[in-house]
């Protein structure tokens, strides 16, 4: 039943956001956003840091600039609403450092790359962004957000293993420190991460992970090497983090999504489906909240955040 409301809805107002999202083409395409493929070319060309804007963290900069209050923020997600860390991510947004690549959805500029109901999802979102992002401004140049969520929704990427082979090649022969959310478990039990000749980790809380945030950027100063490449999965967290990161020194990815479609990609998947001992905010059934026996993931962990 509730499919068939998501599709009566769909076919209801296509038309009128399809038609809405056409008149802004002009807008559209002055905006300079790479590709997912280009986006991971220029990654490993440029060796820069990568600060993602998605939904959310639009959504959040949304309600910072309209100064509407905490209780206001109904989202069902693993952020609450922070003013600080929206702050914050309005800061990196309009940063324009050298050394940090800013990407949103390339689906701002051509829709077209996705199936028909995310299609519409990236249209609707652009036409309820594009007033406050022209207003406070695009960067010169931006990546595609989507670089990490290749597989479910796609069609712009027909050959799934030469992008996935692609992709691997920004951590190949490189030693690498994840932080993530306390279940995330990127790379356990797959061979994503296979290409890198060491894994350490930094595991931080699943839900609300900027309220730590002070002591997690402490943790990857005191813990990581500066050689080490360190990739984030962790929320609207991740964008800020892997920011101040690039301040630093560090050359910080925000990679949140990445490790789940590539499961799905695995399991030939048709829709988001749970992950069996990995945290999947987008499905119910995954948002687990269970301990993990695998040795080597242990033996990983530099610091825990419990």
């Amino acid at each position: 039943m509730e499919k068939l409301k998501v599709l009566l809805w769909t076919v209801l107002h296509l038309p009128e956001y399809r038609y809405k999202y056409w008149l802004t083409r002009k807008i559209r395409n002055e905006i300079n956003i790479l590709n997912s493929w280009d986006t991971v070319n220029y990654i490993l060309e440029q060796k820069k840091s990568v600060c993602r804007f998605g939904d959310g963290e639009l959504q959040m900069i949304s309600h910072f600039l309209k100064k509407k209050k905490n209780e206001n923020f109904d989202v069902d997600t693993f952020q609450s609403y922070n003013e600080e860390l929206s702050r914050r991510l309005l800061e990196v947004f309009q940063s324009k450092k050298e050394n940090v690549l800013i990407c949103l959805p390339y689906q701002f500029k051509k829709a077209s790359v996705s199936t028909l109901k995310t299609r519409l999802f990236w249209e609707r979102e652009w036409l309820g962004r594009k007033d406050e992002l022209l207003k406070i401004g695009f960067p010169d140049e931006i990546g595609d957000t989507n670089f990490t969520r290749f597989y479910l929704n796609r069609l712009d990427i027909p050959d799934y293993p030469k992008y996935i082979n692609k992709l691997k090649q920004i951590w190949k022969n490189k030693k690498i420190t994840i932080v993530e959310g306390e279940y995330s478990r990127l790379g356990v039990g797959n061979d994503f991460f296979d290409t890198a000749i060491d894994i350490k980790r930094i595991i931080c809380p699943a839900v609300n992970a900027f309220d730590k945030y002070n002591d997690i950027l402490n943790a990857v100063q005191n813990y990581v090497e500066k050689d080490r490449l360190v990739l984030i999965a962790l929320g609207h967290t991740a964008t800020v983090l892997a920011f101040d990161l690039s301040q630093l020194g560090f050359q910080s990815l925000d990679i949140g999504h990445v490790d789940i479609e590539y499961e799905w990609y695995k399991l030939n998947a048709k829709e988001k489906v749970a992950i069996p001992n990995k945290y999947v905010n987008e499905v119910s059934s995954g948002r687990i909240d269970s301990d993990l026996e695998d040795e080597q993931y242990h033996k990983q962990i530099i610091y825990r955040f419990i």
